[in-house]
């Protein structure tokens, strides 16, 4: 049975109640993205972290409960995964590229090693694909600069592209679903298909050309 509304508010204050009693450094931004799941992204994590709630036919007292265990699984580790949904804009074989749920300024996006890795080992593909989509961002949006700093979330590596515009000042903020489908659509990155694969392609193209036989009286 899908969440409610009502049942995603009481899950997300059980989580971040929870969240509170954590010794992460970074618990804000651990509330942050709780905070801007909707119903069906939080069944998901719910899901594919294990967490069982209190059923919704449950007393009030036992509904206010807090739920079984936290996520134990790094959270860019199940988006790298597509265990928790995002609006993912370019991938390669080492990395990762998604919108910030939370962006600074219109366009935020974030590159992830696919690997749970610190800063220091961030892979070369990483930072080929956070220069890849800032050309993107310089295209399609027009900032008059665009700031890219490394930084990690719950361990896990990171590169912001930030775009900066004159006038704006950067703040943080949700962003609007429906803004944010919208700057997909616009940033995706297709996969170019490999030569050798084009080259094959003409091959069978060619071989399957009718075959005449003359026969010789």
């Amino acid at each position: 049975m899908a969440i409610t509304p009502e049942e995603s508010e009481l899950i997300k204050k059980q989580l971040l109640a929870q969240v509170d009693k954590l010794p992460q450094e970074n618990k804000e931004e651990i509330k942050e993205y709780i905070k801007n799941l909707n119903e069906e992204q939080l069944e998901e994590f719910l899901k594919q972290n294990q967490i069982q709630m209190q059923s919704s036919s449950s007393s009030p007292d036992d509904r206010s409960s807090p739920p079984q265990s936290l996520p134990s699984q790094c959270i860019f580790c199940a988006i790298a995964k597509n265990q928790v949904p995002s609006y993912k804009l370019s991938e390669n074989k080492k990395s990762m590229a998604i919108l910030e749920l939370n962006p600074l300024s219109k366009a935020h996006s974030i590159v992830i090693p696919l690997e749970h890795l610190a800063v220091e080992k961030l892979p070369k593909p990483a930072m080929s694909l956070a220069q890849k989509l800032t050309k993107k961002i310089k295209k399609k949006f027009k900032p008059n600069d665009i700031k890219i700093e490394t930084s990690n979330f719950q361990g896990h590596a990171m590169i912001n592209v930030i775009p900066i515009y004159k006038g704006i000042p950067l703040k943080k903020q949700k962003a609007d679903e429906n803004e944010l489908k919208k700057i997909q659509e616009k940033l995706q990155i297709k996969s170019r298909a490999k030569r050798t694969e084009s080259k094959k392609s003409h091959k069978e193209k060619e071989s399957k050309l009718p075959v005449i036989r003359m026969k010789i009286p």
